[in-house]
């Protein structure tokens, strides 16, 4: 086929092409022409007035993403600290089933506890337990406290504690898992974190920088004799006076 031949096939292909873009470029302008002839309808007021709404709209509309981000990570976080949770009482309520009879139940958590021959030495056992779980976690900025104060529930006394760290949940259930395979127990008694503000668009990473802090508050079981002697001491002390 020459040349000649291409060239007249091709031209009312060409000529097709021109022939929309050159109505879509009309209506364009036709539609062009039509807005500006309402806006010049409108008074003054009206102009300032839709020039206001406009300005709303482009400082609401980024307020609003950033809202409706921070409600999705207030449920994300609450779903994983719910998982968590049940996780958790999943595997104690697994143990629990596997033994035999509630008679062996009740022995084990009899045997349950940090044997220390006073409650001073429990306390520096405590800590570096959980020093050593929360480092190995990855967690930053740890800061540990044990209380001195021994609480009896049935015939288990326990102590309380308190982890505070930068908030890293890979970091912070990973020393949760650590302490679920202790053998001498522990319950959870508080879990408070607190989210540094975030920029417009951040995206949580796994593994990335602390995003806040986390308090988690703990009780353990600990086996020492006449831990609570000087408490019933002083009240036996009392009443005889």
């Amino acid at each position: 086929m020459t040349k000649a031949a291409r060239g007249a096939c091709g031209e009312p292909g060409g000529r097709d092409l021109q022939k929309f873009l050159a109505e879509l470029l009309s209506a364009a302008r036709v539609r062009a022409d039509q807005l500006s002839a309402r806006l010049q309808r409108t008074t003054m007021r009206e102009r300032l007035l839709l020039g206001g709404l406009v300005m709303v709209a482009l400082i609401y509309a980024p307020m609003a993403a950033f809202e409706w981000r921070g409600a999705r990570e207030e449920l994300y976080i609450d779903a994983v600290t719910e998982r968590a949770a049940a996780r958790l009482s999943r595997d104690s309520a697994r143990r629990v089933a596997s033994t035999a009879a509630n008679s062996a139940a009740q022995r084990d958590m009899d045997e349950w506890g940090f044997d220390a021959s006073n409650v001073a030495i429990a306390q520096v056992l405590i800590e570096r337990r959980l020093l050593s779980a929360a480092t190995e976690a990855g967690l930053t900025s740890v800061r540990i406290t044990v209380n001195d104060e021994v609480e009896q529930i049935g015939s288990v006394n326990w102590l309380a504690g308190e982890v505070q760290a930068d908030l890293m949940w890979k970091g912070v259930f990973g020393m949760l898992d650590i302490l679920g395979g202790w053998t001498e127990g522990f319950r959870v008694t508080g879990f408070h974190y607190q989210m540094r503000p975030t920029l417009p668009g951040a995206v949580y990473v796994p593994g990335g920088p602390p995003i806040g802090s986390v308090r988690i508050g703990f009780s353990f079981p600990i086996i020492v004799p006449n831990a609570r002697t000087d408490d019933t001491d002083g009240a036996t002390g009392t009443g005889g006076a």
